[in-house]
């Protein structure tokens, strides 16, 4: 449901008596929704974990710098229209399950900056991954090129 505010209040993010309020700013919309605790499942220690762990690789600013600018091209993509990535975290995440996903010898929980250099992933450089077919192709990508 989206929500409308009065008397000047442009916008409201949070929590408030058992309804949830989130604000996405570059559309300038607000969803409301009934507040609901997750129920926890091993599932989400798995995802908790891996997520973690691709974090501890800590790719560099120039990756980083690609990713967002790859990131920010993609979401212009006609066939990807309504399904923005909001940041290049994301994208990053994306990128790697993708990447897991189409080898199955790859744990993503396990993973280290060595093992993708030893192994010569794909996910080294952006322009790697487009050409290896992990992301799509975007417009200018062969100049993404700031390794991991």
């Amino acid at each position: 449901m989206r929500a409308r505010f009065k008397a000047g209040v442009s916008a409201y993010s949070g929590t408030l008596d058992g309804v949830v309020f989130c604000h996405l700013r570059r559309e300038n919309i607000v969803f409301v929704r009934r507040y609901v605790y997750p129920t926890i499942t091993e599932n989400n220690h798995k995802l908790g974990s891996t997520t973690a762990n691709l974090h501890s690789i800590q790719p560099s600013d120039g990756y980083k710098e690609d990713m967002r600018n790859y990131q920010w091209r993609y979401n212009t993509l006609r066939e990807n229209e309504g399904k923005t990535i909001r940041s290049w975290v994301n994208m990053y995440l994306k990128l790697m399950r993708e990447m897991a996903k189409r080898d199955s010898s790859i744990d993503l929980q396990t993973l280290t900056r060595e093992e993708i250099y030893q192994r010569d992933l794909p996910c080294i450089t952006v322009k790697r991954a487009v050409e290896a077919g992990l992301l799509p192709v975007v417009f200018d990508y062969a100049h993404l090129t700031r390794e991991i």
